[in-house]
């Protein structure tokens, strides 16, 4: 599955704990503000690609496979940020 240790593991799981504890945190002091919600759509590409790397041991795969996971959850974050973007110029 992975060549990870069980050290470097757990210290990926730490981070990634780390951002998700801060995400909610961050939405809770600040509410769902256009600007938060940017940050949050950023950390979740960051997430990912920790995911894919580390867990799913595709550190070695090929690089257009590499590339396409971080071009899938990209896309998947324009789309949401371009709903965002469209809600807030609608309600004007």
């Amino acid at each position: 599955m992975t060549d990870r240790n069980p050290r470097q593991l757990f210290n990926t799981w730490l981070v990634l704990a780390a951002i998700v504890i801060s995400s909610m945190a961050l939405m809770a002091v600040a509410g769902p503000t256009v600007v938060v919600i940017a940050v949050l759509l950023g950390l979740a590409i960051v997430k990912s690609r920790f995911v894919a790397l580390n867990f799913m041991g595709l550190s070695h795969a090929p690089s257009a496979l590499r590339l396409g996971l971080l071009i899938w959850p990209a896309a998947l974050v324009l789309l949401a940020a371009a709903k965002l973007v469209l809600g807030a110029v609608l309600l004007i």
